[in-house]
C-alpha cells in the first residue's frame, strides 16, 4: 500500500456548503489500496485494514497530474514517502 495525501481541489456541486463539512481545501493522509475507478467510491484508509474517508462515485479517473473527479468534487492525490 502507498501512503498518500488526498486534497479536495474544488466543490463542484454544493457551493462551499458540503453537508458533511468536506469543503474545498480538505485534506486527509492515509493509504491507497486502489486507484480511483469510474463508478466506484474512492477510499482513503487511515489504517491498513479500515477506511476512514470515501468520496462520492468517481466520474473521471486519474489524469497525468494525479487529479480525478467525483460526482460532486475534484481531488488530487499526492504520494508520500514512507
Amino acid at each position: 500500500m502507498k501512503r498518500i495525501k488526498l486534497t479536495k481541489l474544488s466543490d463542484d456541486h454544493f457551493e462551499g456548503n458540503h453537508p458533511n463539512g468536506i469543503d474545498e481545501g480538505f485534506t486527509i493522509n492515509g493509504y491507497l489500496m486502489n486507484n480511483p475507478k469510474v463508478g466506484e467510491r474512492f477510499c482513503v484508509y487511515q489504517s491498513k485494514t479500515n477506511y476512514n474517508f470515501s468520496t462520492s462515485n468517481v466520474i473521471k479517473e486519474l489524469d497525468e497530474n494525479n487529479i480525478f473527479k467525483t460526482t460532486y468534487s475534484t481531488y488530487k492525490i499526492e504520494y508520500l514517502n514512507d
